[in-house]
């Protein structure tokens, strides 16, 4: 069996549950997520070269580890079930 042939037999016995239709959400909402996270660790180095403080570099670890948190959380959900 070609792996056209494959894909086809797999399509037509799809069946549509609600959890895909749930994860497929949650996966597009955690793009946007994942982008809110980017701009925030962005702004937050644009914050730092800008204004010198002793707070530069634990609120430039919370950035990253919000962001670091947010790709997990995706990957969670991606690899879920």
């Amino acid at each position: 069996m070609t792996p056209f042939e494959k894909l086809i037999v797999y399509l037509t016995n799809f069946n549509f549950s609600f959890f895909w239709f749930l994860k497929l959400i949650l996966l597009i909402g955690m793009l946007f997520y994942i982008a809110f996270g980017v701009i925030v660790a962005r702004q937050v180095n644009l914050m730092a070269k800008t204004l010198n403080g002793a707070f530069n570099p634990p609120i430039k670890l919370l950035a990253w580890i919000h962001l670091g948190l947010i790709v997990g959380l995706f990957l969670i959900i991606l690899l879920a079930g």
